[in-house]
């Protein structure tokens, strides 16, 4: 069988000839496996929609974790006091900013992170109340000379209460403006 192709040409002997095959390709159905997709697209779901409420408390301990990472981050040098930023502003802002700053004017060095567990959240339209559990237990800090700076008497688990504020222009949604540190054990 030959088909031949015609288009638009002003000479007419510019038709071309192409052969067509004359079996069909045989195709089969796949064969059912039971491996794991590959493709992540594929074993993805849709999460569950949360009540605006939900919504609320899930961004505020977002923000408060995502503080609490990047202050650690600032106080072990691993990357500036600025990483605060798009988390707080404010006295919370201030008070860190100056903390790391005269820490490293004195030549103290951190290691470590503190592990922040959200206990409570309150929420009242723009403004929310939170208070954690910070465990600074893997926290140590050295002078110049190699010395430990950390009192004896440090607690470390500490009841710790944040303010936050509803703003669109910050990264999760809430800027924390304060936070305390009450220098009580998390356990009573």
């Amino acid at each position: 069988m030959t088909l031949v192709l015609a288009g638009c040409s002003n000479d007419p002997g510019d038709e071309i000839a192409t052969q067509t095959p004359t079996n069909p390709v045989a195709t089969t159905a796949p064969t059912p496996t039971t491996d794991a997709p590959t493709d992540a697209s594929e074993t993805t779901t849709a999460a569950p929609e949360l009540s605006d409420e939900e919504q609320d408390r899930a961004d505020v301990e977002a923000t408060l974790q995502a503080f609490n990472a990047a202050l650690a981050r600032a106080t072990t040098g691993e990357e500036s006091i600025e990483g605060i930023y798009p988390f707080s502003r404010d006295t919370a802002r201030e008070q860190w900013v100056t903390e790391v700053m005269a820490a490293e004017a004195q030549g103290i060095t951190f290691t470590g992170g503190t592990d922040l567990e959200v206990l409570e959240v309150m929420i009242d339209e723009e403004t929310a109340e939170a208070v954690a559990c910070a465990d600074v237990s893997a926290v140590e800090a050295v002078d110049e000379d190699g010395e430990s700076v950390i009192a004896d008497d440090r607690l470390d688990e500490t009841l710790k209460d944040f303010v936050l504020e509803r703003d669109d222009s910050a990264e999760l949604g809430w800027y924390i403006v304060d936070d305390t540190n009450r220098n009580e054990p998390c356990d009573g």
